[in-house]
């Protein structure tokens, strides 16, 4: 049992499982739409300065292949190459696919993306250091990632959505855009602990102050009933990782655009 809940938990973080080889990165459009403008980083795209966009991860724990927090002059201090991979040849996270995605769609946009990962903080603890953060960086975009371990801690999702409210609002307040990031889905990690009452959260909170939710629950659990990926599997495999990955960074990225470009759907 103890080992199932630990095996259970890397899954839910992001350690590889295996999966089939470069499956098509399919997902329902509606869960690709913005919904929402992001004004901010579409008026640094087009100054052609740098734009700067922040991932902020406070997962249960750090996934495999993120980037470290970063340094004092807001850049990342990881030593990956220039395709996002590590010198030790960890797999990329969906970070690096996202700037990928950013810098071909927008060539002259300058885009930088810097993750800061506070692992075990709940939403209302994130909300005290944004303000540095954001201070820091300097974002055009802050990507939240938040809501897995306000669920494992049991937190009031009352307490949960007022602390995301809360962080919108200083974001909202430096001029920066953001886009919210649910749970990830994980068929082993319900027995253990529900998300969905936090995913409904991000939900209403995302709706009630006019920014995108990029619904990764609902995007993995899609891709779990259609076997596009087999979150199921007892076999550890790295290419799970990457393919997941992948398919999140470069959906997130059409989401983005979708924010910027003011379209009605959200494809490239």
């Amino acid at each position: 049992m103890v080992f199932s809940l630990a095996f259970a938990l890397l899954v839910a973080a992001g350690v590889p499982v295996r999966a089939a080889e470069e499956p098509a990165c399919s997902a329902p459009a509606t869960l690709l739409r913005a919904g929402f403008r992001l004004p901010f980083l579409a008026a640094s795209l087009k100054q052609r300065t740098p734009t700067t966009i922040l991932v902020l991860n406070s997962a249960a724990k750090t996934p495999v292949g993120t980037p470290p927090a970063v340094t004092a002059g807001g850049k990342p201090a990881d030593g990956k190459s220039a395709d996002g991979k590590s010198a030790d040849g960890m797999p990329r996270s969906f970070q690096t696919y996202i700037k990928a995605g950013l810098v071909a769609r927008y060539p002259e946009g300058n885009v930088e993306v810097v993750t800061h990962s506070e692992p075990r903080l709940t939403a209302e603890a994130i909300v005290s250091l944004l303000p540095a953060l954001i201070a820091q960086s300097k974002p055009a975009l802050l990507i939240w990632q938040t809501g897995t371990y306000d669920a494992i801690r049991g937190v009031d999702v009352d307490d949960f959505g007022a602390g995301v409210d809360t962080g919108l609002s200083i974001a909202r307040a430096a001029n920066v855009d953001v886009v919210l990031i649910s749970p990830q889905y994980s068929p082993r990690t319900d027995f253990a602990f529900d998300v969905s009452p936090y995913v409904s959260t991000l939900r209403w909170v995302a709706r009630s102050n006019g920014v995108p939710l990029f619904d990764r629950y609902a995007l993995m659990r899609y891709w779990d009933e259609e076997s596009v990926f087999d979150f199921d599997a007892l076999r550890a495999s790295p290419s799970l990782f990457n393919n997941v990955h992948r398919c999140i960074g470069r959906l997130l990225v059409r989401m983005i655009a979708d924010g910027v470009d003011v379209k009605t759907s959200g494809s490239l």
